[in-house]
């Protein structure tokens, strides 16, 4: 006979706690559809992080190309009283001269800029006057050369306030001598004028900005070249087109009445002829993402006179478009 226990069980009888197999898939399948959605959510996370990453890049590449291009914008013709002669086909074929920019259309592609002015506002880089200059001279004596390289290869601008020449410095140019560099390379390479004591010697800034999509053509730079021998250097990544339109004032009443290069099919600004009417410059860029995504398609869209490109990629783009007042542009 069996005995009763006093918890009420009889003796030799177990109770075991535990899962059925039922209940065991049961919770590995929620365990499974949870662990989905949240690697899917990580996923979703870090596209969209690695997206925002190359949004925030490449405006980050525009605002560096717009601060550049439209302080030296800005600053063409200052310093500048007459047309200073350049080399032959620095610039363009025939061209020997240059006063403020000149600009180079290109309907298929990116457009370059050529800009001069006086660089005096530098307290590194002070300019200094010339004690006196002699015509036809390869150097010229000056208050001090600080802040001006030994070693040459600097443009330097020397003007009496009513004419100008541009000048590269060679090497021994130190304490109070300047030394220009002579040669087919030269930018003038001796005085074909007879500027006076006291007359303004300063650095000069003569730049092109254009884009290079050559080097690399996976990631277009914009690129500024300093001329004078040294080599250009990048100022802003993955810059995809650049596009200048010219805002004319042609009755000189202080009032932009005509554009040039700002659409596609539209006037195109005659160089040098109306140069000296620049009162604006519209400056266009389209920045592009450093590498492309999966699953975007967009093509490159129209830009100024620049049509729209035809082919779709996975990049993504942004636009910047600002107008840039020229304030010595005027003869």
């Amino acid at each position: 006979m069996t005995s009763a226990r006093r918890d009420g069980s009889r003796a030799g009888q177990h109770t075991e706690a535990g899962f059925s197999l039922v209940e065991v898939m049961a919770a590995l399948v929620i365990l499974a559809i949870a662990m989905t959605a949240v690697f899917a959510t990580f996923i979703s996370q870090q596209k969209s992080f690695t997206v925002q990453s190359r949004v925030a890049e490449m405006q980050q590449n525009l605002r560096q190309a717009v601060e550049y291009m439209s302080r030296d914008i800005r600053m063409a013709g200052y310093g500048i009283p007459d047309n200073v002669v350049i080399p032959a086909g620095i610039i363009a074929t025939g061209v020997t001269s240059i006063r403020s920019v000149y600009a180079k259309d290109n309907t298929t592609g990116p457009d370059q800029i050529y800009i001069l002015y006086l660089f005096d506002m530098d307290l590194n880089q002070p300019p200094t006057t010339s004690n006196n200059a002699a015509a036809n001279a390869t150097s010229i004596t000056v208050v001090s050369t600080t802040g001006f390289l030994a070693g040459g290869g600097e443009l330097v601008l020397i003007t009496d306030g009513n004419t100008a020449d541009l000048y590269e410095t060679s090497s021994g140019t130190s304490g109070t001598t300047m030394n220009f560099r002579t040669g087919i390379a030269g930018y003038n390479g001796f005085h074909s004028k007879f500027y006076p004591a006291a007359s303004t010697v300063a650095k000069a800034r003569f730049e092109r900005y254009y884009i290079d999509s050559t080097t690399d053509s996976a990631h277009p730079t914009l690129m500024v070249d300093r001329m004078g021998g040294l080599a250009p250097q990048p100022v802003a990544d993955d810059i995809e087109d650049m596009q200048l339109s010219y805002g004319l004032d042609t009755n000189n009443d202080g009032v932009v009445d005509a554009w040039r290069n700002d659409v596609v099919g539209g006037p195109v600004l005659s160089v040098p002829a109306e140069v000296p009417q620049i009162r604006q410059v519209r400056l266009q860029f389209i920045a592009r993402t450093r590498l492309p995504g999966a699953g975007w398609a967009e093509t490159r869209p129209v830009l100024g006179n620049h049509a729209a490109g035809a082919t779709p990629d996975g990049h993504r783009r942004r636009i910047y478009d600002i107008v840039i007042d020229v304030r010595n542009s005027g003869v």
